[in-house]
């Protein structure tokens, strides 16, 4: 059943017999569905495509389906009856493979222009050749994607072969200009310089050099026989100049005496289009030996016959230059009747009546086409160019459209040029014209106006400002939308001025960059800011493209202009807004953990303390172990700040992918345990290695089990398993717990994504782990994926990274052993932080660890005290009051009593660049609150046994 669509009549209303078939069409055939679906984009030029006279067509889509107009239609021929909606390949199966490549690169963004191209279509059951000049251009949608091209063409098959046949008629004429045994030349200008001679005309003249010498130069024993002065009496006067039996002296032969010679020649003016003389056409015969047989005896009827056949050979030849002239040529007597015409003059007019006066010149049909006021209005029988040469007039270049006799409504356009013929007494004996076939190049330049105006259409209907320069990159177009945004005069901005509306900041940048594509051919692209008509600079963003002609040169740019203001304005506005995101979130770490120092420090040193009952000892644990969840939601929050925005660092190197389940799975083991759950882990048989940073790929395994822990019920199950192939690993966490619905599967891994939370908060988190696990596993290389039957039913998240070889990971360094909780070596620490309750728990917590500790709350009596406690090492807080944590380290540095104790940085502030201005500063080590206590015990030991242990500190104390 055929399905019909209602559209805007503006969009499929008339467009011929193709807009009927395309409101009529089964669309659902078609890839490119139902008209009513089409963007906005292949409407616009669907339309432009309907409205069009010349044949043109849309190839869109990923199967460049076919929409084409009425005039299309004769190029398709039996094609046309399937071709509406389908594939370009199909239809044109035949040329398919002269055009892939020329559709690749202009779906690839370039624009493509070819003339006169030779295809070999499949016609009526034959193949035939056929030539034609087409255009291909890019067709965007509203995004800017390309979804196909546009092609305007016009098939040049007849234009083509008449042009071959034309040159092939030259050739034949110039080989008779060669082959012909008169001599002729031909010179050009007042100096009479010679352009072309034939062989008849260099034997005759001793075989001289003449190309690019004049007459005087060749023959400088002419001066004084008044050859010289005849050339240029024909040249000034524009009247030739016809010899006959003249003598003429001439030098044949280097250092040879003169010889005599008789010659016949006409000197004959040339004029150029303006119907100035340009030069003079030579031509005669040596008569030498007719004119000594003539004068050894004249009474020899011999030789009269002899002149007489000379004569009538000569007219035979003159003929046949006649017929072979691409042009036709035509005589008249004194009274208008034609008395002789060649085979292009009969071509062009066909069997035309042998007129016997200027007055039945009316039999001849011909109107004027010369663009005049008369345009269009008949030729009169006393206007023919012929009739007016009779009456003495030069006719330069009369153009004039004319029906052929025998072929009513066919239509012609000639070029005339006519000029008298008069004897030695200057009466006027007859006339001849010649007529030029100009309808191909009058129906080309019609084509080409009618294609700059369409050009010139669209562009002024696009959004965009439109321009164009010549080769050398001066701008000679600009479109209405140009003049609109500059307020400029039409004009004023054309060659090299358009520099001056940009911003005198961009200037130099644009002409390098413009220089640049001018000297190698690239795309032009720059965003620049542009005056508006309003006095203020916008940013715009410029871009060209080069257009070649079929040889590769570049012929012309066409380039666009893009008011991108709005969008640049709020893309600073987004990085201030980042910044200051940054700040935030740098500020809000900095505010949590600085309360989480003293609940860390404080809940470990409750385990610790001599005597510990079991109920103190669980409240250390909850707090210990809640203190520690919040330390972590701060540390994800910004974790997923520096990975979303690429700022996160690994560290990587080959790690055995079983030994990262097991640490994850440790991590995670007491929340199992705690409730219930049956956790399963199923490994492969051989070792998998993958490159990458060990402890972001515990944290991303980590996350995901401590997500299917809190979301499956008490009792519930969690299975892991590990497979390999040769390729990729993939770890896959399934359990069955609460489940997720469709649209929680899809934002699964969106930043503060979450599913419907209980009332009691149960689950807990921000949301942010799986944004920082698809993060984290797309920085190894690697895919994650989530995936649930529904809610109750249980969630599956799925991760696969790359594999490397057991050979390409040998070398891997085991982790470290965990630090001891107690100090090794006698070492003397002095804490200096203004938060009173933190620096007390941290204070008790290291000497409770061995440690021999004081603290301080302000840097005047840290510096007091470090002159006397002389420490080993200083526990600096970054923040402090009067002076900052660099200052006191600074000043402890300047202090004999301290210039070689070690330095140790204890901030709330824990980003990168926090980090990375710790360590430029005076300070050894950085530790990001609230303190690991291990991590910290770890770190004292290390310092103190590299300075050589117990002995080392002696020699000090000393």
């Amino acid at each position: 059943m055929t399905q019909t669509f209602e559209l805007p009549s503006v969009f499929l209303g008339d467009g011929g017999i193709v807009g009927a078939q395309m409101r009529s069409h089964n669309w659902a055939e078609s890839p490119l569905g139902p008209p009513a679906t089409w963007p906005q984009s292949l409407r616009a030029i669907v339309r432009l495509v309907l409205d069009s006279k010349a044949p043109q067509f849309v190839a869109w889509g990923p199967q460049l389906c076919l929409l084409y107009n009425d005039a299309y239609l004769v190029i398709l021929r039996e094609k046309g009856a399937r071709a509406l909606g389908r594939p370009l390949k199909e239809i044109w199966s035949d040329i398919w493979p002269d055009i892939e490549s020329l559709v690749k690169r202009t779906l690839a963004g370039e624009s493509l222009r070819f003339e006169d191209t030779e295809f070999t279509l499949h016609r009526a059951d034959r193949d035939e050749a056929a030539w034609f000049s087409f255009t291909y251009t890019p067709i965007r949608d509203e995004d800017g994607t390309i979804q196909g091209f546009h092609c305007g063409l016009v098939e040049t098959t007849n234009r083509v072969l008449l042009e071959r046949e034309r040159n092939r008629q030259t050739e034949r004429l110039y080989s008779l200009f060669e082959q012909t045994p008169s001599f002729m030349a031909i010179t050009a200008g007042p100096n009479h310089v010679y352009e072309l001679a034939n062989p008849a005309y260099l034997q005759f003249v001793g075989q001289r050099e003449l190309a690019g010498k004049s007459v005087k130069e060749v023959f400088p024993e002419l001066a004084s026989q008044g050859y010289l002065e005849i050339l240029d009496k024909v040249y000034q006067t524009g009247q030739p100049f016809i010899g006959r039996r003249m003598e003429v002296q001439l030098q044949r032969q280097p250092h040879a005496q003169l010889d005599t010679i008789f010659i016949d020649f006409v000197f004959q003016p040339m004029r150029d289009e303006h119907g100035a003389v340009s030069g003079i056409f030579i031509e005669g015969y040596d008569v030498t030996e007719h004119q000594r047989t003539e004068e050894r005896s004249r009474l020899n009827e011999q030789a009269a016959r002899d002149a007489a056949r000379l004569a009538s050979t000569e007219q035979g030849r003159l003929n046949a230059l006649l017929d072979a002239a691409p042009v036709g040529i035509s005589f008249a007597d004194q009274s208008g009747r034609i008395i002789l015409a060649n085979a292009e003059n009969r071509r062009l007019w066909g069997d035309y009546p042998q007129s016997e006066s200027v007055d039945e010149y009316g039999e001849w049909k011909g109107w004027w086409a010369d663009q005049s006021e008369r345009h269009g209005q008949r030729v009169q029988p006393n206007e023919w160019a012929i009739a007016r040469a009779l009456r003495g007039e030069e006719v330069l270049g009369d153009v004039v459209d004319i029906e052929p006799f025998g072929m009513p409504g066919s239509r012609r356009t000639i070029l005339l040029r006519a000029c008298p013929v008069r004897n030695s007494h200057d009466d006027i004996v007859s006339a001849v014209v010649a007529q030029m076939d100009i309808s191909e190049q009058v129906r080309s330049e019609a084509a080409l106006r009618e294609s700059e105006a369409k050009f010139r259409t669209i562009a002024d209907a696009m959004p965009q400002m439109v321009w164009s320069t010549r080769p050398d990159g001066y701008h000679d177009y600009y479109n209405q939308r140009w003049y609109d945004f500059t307020g400029m005069p039409v004009g004023s901005t054309d060659g090299a001025s358009w520099n001056d509306m940009f911003h005198a900041d961009d200037q130099a940048r644009a002409w390098k960059l413009w220089r640049n594509s001018l000297e190698t051919g690239e795309p032009y692209e720059i965003e620049y800011r542009l005056r508006h008509r309003s006095g203020e600079y916008r940013w715009v963003l410029g871009r060209a493209l080069p257009v070649r002609d079929e040889s590769g040169r570049i012929i012309r740019w066409m380039g666009t202009c893009t008011d991108i203001h709005e969008h640049k304005l709020n893309q600073e506005a987004l990085k201030e807004s980042d910044r200051r995101k940054d700040e935030f979130l740098a500020m809000l770490a900095h505010e949590l953990r600085n309360p989480l120092a003293p609940i860390s420090a404080a809940a470990e040193l409750l385990a610790m303390l001599p005597s510990v009952d079991d109920r103190t000892r669980q409240i250390s644990e909850v707090i210990a172990r809640h203190a520690h969840h919040m330390t972590e939601l701060v540390n994800d929050l910004l974790d997923v700040s520096r990975v979303t925005r690429g700022l996160a660092k690994l560290e990587k190197e080959p790690v055995d992918i079983q030994a990262v389940v097991t640490e994850a799975v440790e991590q995670i083991r007491p929340l199992a345990e705690e409730r219930g759950h049956a956790l399963n882990m199923h490994f492969p048989l051989e070792k998998a290695m993958v490159l990458g940073d060990k402890k972001r790929l515990v944290q991303v395994l980590a996350n995901l089990l401590g997500n299917a822990a809190k979301y499956t019920p008490n009792g519930g199950r969690v299975d892991l398993n590990l497979e390999a192939d040769p390729h990729r690993v993939t770890i896959c966490v399934r359990d069955n717990g609460i489940g997720m619905t469709p649209d929680l599967v899809r934002s699964a891994f969106e930043l503060f994504s979450q599913g419907e939370r209980t009332a009691d908060r149960a689950q807990g988190g921000l949301g942010i782990g799986l944004a920082l696990v698809k993060s984290l596993v797309e920085l190894h290389g690697g895919t994650v994926g989530a995936s649930s039957q529904g809610v109750g039913l249980g969630s599956t998240f799925t991760v696969t990274l790359p594999r490397i070889s057991v050979k390409k990971a040998a070398g891997t360094v085991e982790g470290n052993r965990p630090a001891s909780i107690r100090a090794n070596w006698p070492c003397r620490v002095l804490l200096v932080d203004d938060n009173i309750d933190a620096a007390d728990m941290l204070g008790m917590f290291l000497t409770s660890a061995g440690f021999e500790t004081t603290v301080e709350y302000y840097p005047t009596n840290a510096l007091n005290r470090a002159r006397d406690f002389q420490p080993h090492v200083c526990l600096l807080d970054i923040g402090l009051p009067e002076i900052d944590g660099y200052q006191l380290a600074r000043q402890l540095r300047s202090l004999p009593a301290t210039a070689r104790t070690h330095l140790v940085a204890v901030s709330g502030y824990g980003q990168s660049q926090d980090i990375d201005a710790v360590n430029y500063a005076v300070f050894e080590h950085h530790l990001v609150k609230p303190v690991n206590t291990v991590e910290l015990v770890r770190l004292l030991n290390e310092i103190v046994a590299n300075e050589g242990g117990q002995a080392q500190l002696t020699e000090k104390d000393d």
